[in-house]
């Protein structure tokens, strides 16, 4: 990188404007990689819902009703 060719103030404003936009865009990830979660977690609540249902033995009487 080249040499910042500015005054330490205008420096300083720099460092300041970027750390600025760090936290906007670190705070967008952390809110984006929540709702990620979140929709990972239903989808595993559904999977395991799915394998409970698929584990169920079917009874004598539950079979009746299904073939009539």
């Amino acid at each position: 990188m080249t040499p910042f060719r500015g005054s330490d103030e205008r420096l300083d404003r720099e460092i300041e404007t970027l750390e600025a936009i760090a936290r906007v865009r670190v705070r967008r990830v952390a809110q984006e990689l929540r709702e990620i979660d979140k929709e990972l977690a239903d989808l595993r609540r559904e999977r395991a819902r799915r394998r409970v249902v698929s584990v169920v033995p079917v009874t004598e009487t539950s079979r009746a009703v299904v073939e009539s």
